[in-house]
């Protein structure tokens, strides 16, 4: 080998040892940037945490309190419909039952009457025969 293409050969060595250096340095400097922003972020990501288990505790206790809303209601509204159903009975009760006399009673007047009518009219074409 010539002395030209040896010289070439050490030359494109050093030049790949310098660009291997530099990326070994690049990569050592990303490598500590991104420590110290996991260090930074550190507080961040526990704090997230204080805060999703707040929010889970307080969701606990929302889901506890609609629950016993909800069971009132429920049962407010079953009170409220038995209350209405009994009231309603006793106002059918209450108003039916002197309706149907009064019916009754005026069925019977009309039917005495109508039969008085017929006995009258009966009579006064006896007595004209």
């Amino acid at each position: 080998m010539s002395d030209g293409a040896l010289w070439a050969m050490v030359f494109i060595v050093f030049v790949n040892t310098l660009f291997i250096g530099g990326i070994a340095i690049a990569l050592w400097l990303v490598h500590s940037r991104l420590n110290q922003f996991m260090g930074q972020a550190q507080p961040l990501f526990r704090r997230a945490e204080e805060l999703a288990d707040k929010v889970e505790a307080l969701t606990g206790k929302v889901d506890q309190r609609v629950t016993r809303v909800l069971d009132t209601a429920d049962h407010l509204v079953r009170d409220v419909s038995q209350k209405v159903e009994t009231t309603t009975a006793i106002a059918e009760e209450t108003i039916s039952q002197p309706l149907i006399g009064a019916a009754s009673l005026m069925a019977g007047i009309s039917r005495g009457l109508s039969a008085y009518k017929e006995m009258t009219e009966k009579g006064e074409g006896q007595n004209n025969g």
